[in-house]
């Protein structure tokens, strides 16, 4: 019955090839003035359309979000956006060639009266040969401040995959508060055959706490919909991991439509 499944988790990492992407992560050094007079007491995000970014800030691709907010920082503007698969002539990790897409999240934030760029994030599948994803998750950005300190957090998750087969994408989950990142990163969770069931808890779902399987099938399984480590979030306040973990398991099941 799982015949098929075992035979694709074979070829997982030769046909997947997300799991090795890192995104590139640009941060200023130039941190702006914090407001401190007092005014600002809540962060309070209005999505924009495309005709209300202003004409100055610059972006590649097309546009797939765009949110605006006051905080101590200043005004802030987060721009999301895609860039369609297209043919290039790089050659993948095993020197053949395909389509390459990319994702890309910018942060503007205004000086005096010019937006610079606080921090931006370009990933991509590259030279992928099957078929490509490369999706910001519906739904999934957030403008919060869950520590009260009157800066904002952004939070954007998306996946990437390159693949022949039902094998599950990668997913990455960034956090920002100014110019600190936080991260989670794994495997999306996919339900190959009627009987799999959706386990994975809050609680379990840091694969680097759990124990290893001998059986290298049930090793591949147990990585379905966990990610690999919380380090990055081991400076954050506790809120920051705690809305992440909910955030993980609320799109890490992945649909086929």
């Amino acid at each position: 019955m799982r015949l098929f499944f075992f035979c694709f988790l074979v070829l997982l990492s030769a046909c997947n090839s997300s799991g090795n992407s890192k995104e590139k992560d640009t941060v200023t050094n130039d941190n702006p003035e914090v407001i401190t007079n007092g005014q600002v007491t809540a962060v309070v995000p209005v999505k924009l359309s495309a005709d209300q970014i202003p004409a100055s800030l610059r972006f590649r691709g097309k546009l797939n979000e765009a949110w605006q907010w006051k905080d101590k920082l200043g005004d802030n503007i987060l721009i999301t956006s895609v860039v369609a698969p297209f043919n290039d002539k790089q050659k993948n990790e095993y020197e053949g060639e395909g389509q390459t897409a990319e994702l890309h999240a910018f942060h503007f934030i205004k000086k005096d009266t010019v937006y610079r760029i606080l921090w931006k994030i370009s990933d991509a599948e590259k030279a992928c040969p099957f078929d490509i994803t490369t999706e910001f998750m519906k739904g999934a950005t957030m403008i919060t401040d869950l520590d009260s300190n009157g800066i904002a957090e952004t939070t954007i998750q998306y996946k990437l995959a390159c693949r022949s087969d039902v094998s599950p994408a990668y997913m990455k989950l960034i956090m920002h508060e100014d110019t600190l990142k936080y991260s989670l990163r794994g495997a999306m969770w996919i339900q190959a055959g009627a009987d799999d069931k959706f386990t994975v808890t809050e609680n379990d779902m840091n694969l680097e706490k759990l124990p290893g399987k001998a059986d290298e099938y049930e090793q591949i399984l147990q990585s379905f919909g966990r990610y690999e480590s919380e380090k990055e979030f081991a400076t954050a306040p506790a809120a920051f991991l705690q809305h992440a973990r909910k955030q993980w398991i609320k799109y890490v099941k992945e649909n086929f439509e």
